[in-house]
């Protein structure tokens, strides 16, 4: 009864801004015109069936290098299914990229390319060489033209603890990445993550 005594009784108020967890999509349904009509903006994000959910960018929300350690620890802790983490050396080095990366989209990326999909590609287009520690991929030239004209930038330190590892220990680190990455290739979820109708930042902002 949760729903029908205490939550719906509240919505029905229309006092406020509401955030609504709808785990079997029935909410919406209920209140949802209601809630139009008392000039509320309805958003929806639909992790089950995508084709009903609004453009949600996580990225879109990232400020600073705060923002940016807090994104990379929800990502990992919220991507490791239902078994235990093995050896944290990989998950450290796994955040060492994913912070480079992700900082480099931030703060260096055009808008169109500040989303998830760039940085799966980034991750998809770093080619390593087990018997050659020299050679360089097409994201070891972005960061050494970064350090040439901003040697302390936050991607760069990043980037270069990361590259501390062998050839052949980047190579397990990239597939840990790949691994990980994975459920956001999907052709849905890339057009779901190229960017953001959300606006959680506005929440308040009007009656929503």
């Amino acid at each position: 009864g949760k729903t029908r005594f205490w939550l719906t009784p509240q919505l029905l108020q229309a006092h406020s801004s509401y955030v609504v967890v709808d785990p079997k999509g029935s909410i919406l349904g209920q209140v949802g015109h209601f809630l139009q009509k008392q000039g509320y903006r309805i958003k929806v994000f639909n992790s089950v069936d995508f084709t009903k959910s609004m453009h949600y960018n996580p990225i879109a929300y990232l400020k600073t290098e705060s923002d940016i350690l807090k994104f990379i620890n929800a990502l990992i802790t919220n991507t490791k299914g239902d078994s235990k983490e093995g050896d944290e050396f990989w998950t450290k080095a796994e955040t060492l990229l994913y912070c480079a990366l992700v900082a480099y989209i931030v703060f260096e990326g055009k808008p169109e390319d500040k989303n998830i999909n760039t940085l799966v590609d980034m991750i998809n287009s770093m080619e390593t060489r087990e018997d050659d520690d020299n050679f360089k991929n097409a994201v070891d030239y972005m960061m050494a033209g970064l350090e040439k004209r901003k040697p302390n930038h936050f991607a760069v330190r990043q980037y270069k603890k990361y590259k501390l590892a062998s050839g052949k220990t980047a190579r397990s680190i990239l597939i840990s990445c790949g691994a990980r990455l994975a459920p956001f290739d999907i052709p849905q979820l890339r057009e779901i993550m190229s960017y953001d109708e959300m606006e959680l930042d506005r929440l308040g902002d009007r009656k929503t």
